[in-house]
């Protein structure tokens, strides 16, 4: 697609990546994204790009409704403020559906490859970004705990009830987390070496409601009960505690607590910036993961609530 180019408006289109894209970036990094952004007006009935094609732009709805659709696959329609395109993007596939305007829009566009540079150039964006998805998701997972948090299954055999998790273990635990799946064993080894080990008894609270998430908690044994402002759910796959939660910022909106004897793993905030910032392929790995829980979401919640697509 060759859309024409909107007359220049700096001010305006610096504006509307504050909003956007470029949220949390400084100054310097603003003006790094301005180079690559452009400002792009469709009509309606426009395609932006058809299912298939491979992923190599992305956009944001600075005003106007965009309508991604495929045969088999519930529709997506994301409207002022939405992204289009990042799905795709974070996950690395042609993409799912096809991508038309539905009303006259303005749009921020942007060149894939630009974009994923301009994220490995600047760590600290490409995390407030994966906080910021995860926040929220983490709104609309909590509105029907039950489907969308629990996670219980067979647990593994092994035990570390009486020993310490030696580290090789940790590593391994870690690279079978879905969150991790995929990041490279020098950067799961990092993680490793960072992370503290608690146990906690029946009745213990691991995470508090209302506290800020500046521990991310991973679930290694156990059973966890997660007790939320509609709801409850149990967890006791290796997995976060509190699913994506554990990567937003902000006052939590769960409690968890030990149903059984529990052991997790704790990593404090920084440490895992410390490590995206040395390894972007965990950055990657990351936005990935929360990728596909939003395209999970997207399909199961209404389709007119999408935001990201």
């Amino acid at each position: 697609m060759s859309p024409e180019l909107a007359p220049p408006d700096e001010g305006r289109r610096e504006l509307d990546l504050r909003v956007g894209f470029g949220l949390f970036a400084s100054e310097t990094q603003l003006d790094s994204l301005l180079s690559i952004a452009r400002r792009v007006d469709v009509e309606a009935g426009q395609v932006l790009y058809t299912r298939g094609e491979p992923s190599t732009t992305l956009f944001q709805i600075v005003v106007g409704q965009v309508e991604l659709g495929a045969p088999e696959l519930p529709t997506w329609r994301v409207r002022d403020g939405g992204a289009v395109g990042l799905i795709d993007f974070a996950l690395r596939r042609p993409h799912a559906r096809t991508a038309i305007a539905t009303a006259a829009s303005q749009l921020i566009e942007l060149d894939a490859s630009d974009y994923r540079d301009y994220l490995e150039d600047n760590f600290e964006v490409c995390h407030r970004i994966i906080a910021q998805l995860c926040g929220r998701l983490t709104t609309d997972l909590v509105s029907d705990a039950a489907r969308f948090l629990s996670n219980v299954g067979e647990r593994d055999r092994r035990s570390y009830a009486k020993v310490e998790m030696p580290l090789v273990e940790r590593l391994i635990m870690l690279s079978h987390v879905p969150a991790f799946r995929g990041t490279s064993t020098q950067a799961l080894a990092n993680l490793a070496q960072s992370a503290l080990e608690h146990r906690y008894e029946p009745g213990e609270v691991i995470a508090q409601a209302g506290t800020a998430t500046n521990l991310v908690s991973l679930l290694v044994e156990g059973t966890i009960e997660l007790e939320l402002p509609h709801g409850r759910a149990r967890r006791t796959r290796r997995d976060f505690v509190a699913h994506l939660e554990e990567l937003a910022l902000g006052p939590r909106l769960t409690t968890a607590i030990a149903v059984t004897p529990a052991i997790v793993l704790q990593l404090e905030r920084d440490d895992l910036i410390d490590r995206i910032e040395e390894h972007f392929d965990l950055a990657t790995t990351l936005l990935a993961f929360v990728a596909t829980e939003q395209d999970r979401v997207n399909d199961l919640i209404s389709a007119d609530a999408c935001r990201v697509a």
